[in-house]
């Protein structure tokens, strides 16, 4: 992404230079500045409304470990159960930021996800990452309930193993496959490279 598609907003939600001078989503910018001033660890905030999630969301459960890439996210998740509105009011915001926690995400109860994580690529895979694990949820659960069954979990052992497994470092090695496709699809627009990478001294 070059510099000048950015957007840099200061704490009172007011859009500075360098970068894009576009508008921000004041409720997005609530959302974010709480996360960021509650966690300083974190460098990125994903959060947005897809179907899968609008749905979960209304359910009030937990994302259960029923597969691999669902144990990603046992006992590392939150959910925020006080939906407020729209979130335009910053105490909304530091509500939301005090569920999420210490935790990789949230569920935002009758609304979406957040995720998080200590870079933008680990951050947007956990998005996505998580998304899929939600939308695989519904489906079984609604097999399970048409067959008269349950899903099967994976053992509580097993999933804190496969959720330690899942370091930063992985999350942000697994999003670079999207983010080549992603330059790759730009037709030269963005760059695989900015030029100001770390040089490897191996």
């Amino acid at each position: 992404m070059r510099p000048q598609d950015l957007c840099l907003v200061n704490e009172s939600g007011e859009v500075v230079e360098p970068g894009n001078m576009h508008a921000v989503n004041p409720a997005g910018f609530a959302i974010h500045v709480a996360v960021h001033k509650a966690r300083p660890d974190v460098v990125a905030a994903c959060h947005c409304h897809s179907v899968p999630t609008k749905a979960f969301s209304a359910l009030g459960c937990r994302l259960e470990p029923i597969n691999q890439d669902a144990c990603r996210f046992y006992e590392d998740h939150a959910i925020y159960e006080g939906f407020g509105g729209i979130v335009l009011a910053h105490e909304e915001g530091r509500r939301i930021a005090q569920a999420l926690g210490t935790k990789k995400a949230v569920i935002l109860a009758n609304h979406g996800i957040l995720t998080v994580a200590k870079t933008v690529d680990a951050a947007t895979f956990l998005f996505g990452a998580m998304d899929r694990c939600i939308q695989a949820q519904l489906l079984a659960d609604a097999a399970a309930a048409g067959r008269g069954t349950q899903t099967i979990k994976v053992g509580h052992e097993e999933a804190q193993y496969t959720r330690r497994i899942y370091t930063d470092e992985m999350e942000y090695v697994m999003f670079q496959s999207s983010f080549e496709d992603v330059v790759r699809a730009s037709n030269g627009e963005l760059p695989m490279q900015t030029g100001k990478e770390i040089p490897r001294t191996d």
